[in-house]
């Protein structure tokens, strides 16, 4: 059983702060900054502006990725920093309790695409509404059927983090895919009779920027991936209040946690999953290896935003940069490790590297956007 750490007097402590992402550099892929669009100083209850083209996301290391591609590519953007947000709308539900403070924010910017014409407006919109939160699947897919009532795009994208799949994900890689599948815990989510359904989509992007982009943009991690920041890592997740337990100190280390998903990080690829589902869940859930190698990768919203897609007749598309991938089962002596330990390493991984992983998925879609 996971012991708290409330009491201990360990501190475990950082070697050196990890970097900002760095300024995008457009001229390298033959292209310019997306444009931001003045909105004006909509309120809270006005509707969303139309849209070519929506773009979701749900957690704030996401957002700020997001924002730094789309918005505000010309300068460093710092994990610690929210500043960015001023420059976002507040599209409220105007409900109260658990339904307060959603839908989300947005902000928009025109992209001009690689066969010309029209610049495309292009609708960034900052999820609040979760599947496994309240108002749970009912109020999410009711954000997603507001968005797009309201925007009427042609489009919409759904991009953040996930969990690998198989070993082959590696840190800072990016599926695409158009299908999901839905697993579900929670009985607000259940009842909604959705459990076990797959969604695919009719339209996929089209992957012709994705080598440009990965050649001349994307984060590399391996810069990142050094002992002494590993070591600390493992130090955190020996001790974690939740998770940790004093008998795995000396037992377990690093050397055990890894693996070639987290090894030869220089080279991040954005990877055609067309038409193999992810898998959406309502609880945290991390790769057992053998149980997920028919998905394109975990998470916890999509193909609930799928379903209410479908209804409303809008293509949409699943962009998942992977921000924690396949866990080690077993150490290099064959004997099991944790599952505490593996979720807490998992969470480790996330908390630190997300921030990363998630420009590259914000690039990707960028490569899609421009492309198709």
């Amino acid at each position: 059983m996971a012991t708290n750490r409330s009491t201990d007097a360990h501190r475990c402590k950082k070697p050196y702060e990890l970097p900002p992402l760095p300024v995008i550099d457009w001229s390298l892929v033959g292209s310019t900054k997306p444009e931001v669009v003045d909105l004006g100083s909509p309120s809270a209850s006005d509707p969303m502006p139309r849209a070519d083209i929506a773009v979701m996301t749900w957690t704030s290391a996401e957002w700020a990725a997001l924002d730094h591609v789309f918005v505000n590519s010309d300068k460093e953007a710092y994990a610690s920093s929210d500043a960015f947000r001023d420059g976002w709308h507040w599209r409220s539900s105007g409900g109260s309790d658990n339904n307060s403070h959603l839908w989300g924010y947005y902000a928009m910017v025109k992209i001009t695409p690689d066969a010309g014409g029209d610049p495309l407006r292009v609708l960034l919109f900052k999820a609040d509404a979760h599947l496994a939160h309240p108002p749970y699947g009912a109020g999410m897919m009711k954000m997603v059927e507001v968005l797009i009532s309201e925007a009427a795009p042609k489009r919409l994208y759904s991009i953040g983090t996930a969990g690998g799949a198989t070993i082959s994900e590696k840190l800072g890689d990016t599926a695409v895919t158009n299908a999901g599948k839905i697993q579900l815990k929670l009985e607000e989510n259940k009842k909604l009779g959705i459990d076990g359904e797959t969604v695919t989509g009719d339209w996929f992007p089209s992957t012709a920027r994705f080598g440009d982009v990965e050649d001349k943009l994307l984060y590399k991690l391996e810069p990142l991936i050094k002992e002494p920041f590993l070591q600390n890592m493992m130090c955190e997740a020996l001790y974690d209040n939740g998770y940790g337990d004093k008998s795995w100190i000396g037992k377990y280390d690093v050397t055990d946690m890894m693996n070639d998903a987290m090894r030869d990080l220089d080279a991040p690829k954005g990877l055609d999953k067309k038409g193999v589902p992810l898998l959406t869940t309502d609880y945290y859930f991390i790769s057992s290896i053998d149980d997920t190698t028919g998905y394109s990768a975990l998470e916890m919203d999509d193909a609930v935003l799928g379903l209410q897609a479908q209804k409303q007749d809008t293509a949409f598309c699943f962009v998942r940069n992977v921000s924690d991938p396949v866990v080690p089962m077993k150490t290099g002596g064959g004997e099991d490790i944790p599952q505490e330990l593996r979720e807490s390493w998992s969470s480790q991984i996330y908390s630190n590297f997300g921030f990363y992983t998630s420009m590259n998925g914000a690039l990707i879609t960028w490569a899609a956007i421009v492309a198709d």
